[in-house]
């Protein structure tokens, strides 16, 4: 069981499969101050949702302990180690399976735009399908079963957001941001939020752009803040309430950043972690293509 402090310092949790640029050697993680729910304040049409928590600046790079605390040494050699719920990786797609897709958000100008108010609907477009089948045909090198993944639209984002996920599903006016939230595409209870679909996020734009997440997953939360199986189980059976109620306990610990350069993706169990994403320092939009199903990232 994690120590309780209101000063939990960063534990050993959710495992990031990333390596670095031998060329750069740019980092690759981040760790925030904490959370906060004093949400600075915004341009108008980027409201958030009540009692939302976003990332607290300053952030700082990892000392060494932290790092070895967050990233893995050396790549899984076999998708068929991957654990599904508690670990994250980063890959690459070779860049003549998004090429027409690419091809697409250049001719309609989506990659190129600041402003989001005239984007043309990209899935109408006549090369839409062939490009997302390209894609769909290269998906199963990273699928751990048989189970054929969902592949949902693409989604366009303004640069220089903290936080780039709107609240669609409380009909709240304008629809806020949610800030650091969790998933809930298959429902699980608590107990078997591990075993949930996890998704796989491919940077279609010009820049690169962040994942934030916090690297413990809902149990090792539920874990730290003092609960305990069965007593407190059926109180939180699907653990919707785990994330929020951990951020308020222990505000200073850090959210991470983790860099997905352009053509890159993140396979990561948004099912089973609080996370959200950046387009902070971006001038372009943030574009991205999600797939949900069960992936794992093993050394090609």
């Amino acid at each position: 069981m994690l120590a309780q402090s209101k000063n939990l310092g960063l534990q050993e949790g959710i495992k990031v499969f990333c390596f670095p640029d031998t060329d750069t050697q740019s980092p690759i993680v981040w760790l925030s101050s904490g959370t906060t729910q004093e949400i600075e304040p915004v341009p108008e049409d980027i409201g958030y949702s009540p009692g939302a928590f976003v990332p607290k600046e300053p952030w700082r790079q990892p000392n060494l302990r932290e790092y070895n605390l967050l990233c893995a040494d050396q790549p899984i050699s076999n998708n068929r180690t991957w654990e599904l719920g508690s670990y994250i990786g980063v890959c690459r797609f070779p860049d003549e399976v998004l090429a027409p897709l690419e091809v697409i958000l250049e001719e309609l100008g989506t990659r190129a735009r600041a402003t989001i108010q005239d984007y043309q609907p990209i899935p109408t477009h006549p090369g839409y399908e062939s490009a997302i089948t390209e894609i769909a045909n290269y998906l199963p090198r990273y699928c751990l079963f048989s189970d054929r993944p969902k592949i949902l639209n693409v989604r366009v984002t303004q640069p220089g957001l903290k936080t780039a996920t709107r609240d669609y599903c409380n009909n709240l006016p304008g629809m806020p941001y949610t800030g650091m939230h969790l998933d809930s595409w298959d429902r699980f209870p608590l107990r078997r939020r591990h075993k949930s679909r996890n998704r796989i996020c491919i940077n279609l734009g010009r820049e690169e752009r962040f994942f934030l997440f916090i690297n413990l997953t809902l149990m090792e939360m539920f874990n730290a803040l003092g609960l305990s199986d069965p007593d407190d189980i059926y109180k939180h059976y699907r653990g919707t309430n785990i994330g929020d109620e951990f951020m308020k306990q222990f505000p200073s610990y850090p959210v991470v950043k983790l860099r997905i350069g352009p053509k890159e993706a993140y396979i990561a169990p948004t099912d089973n972690l609080i996370h959200d994403a950046s387009s902070l320092g971006k001038k372009y939009p943030d574009i991205t293509l999600t797939c949900i199903g069960y992936f794992g990232s093993a050394l090609d």
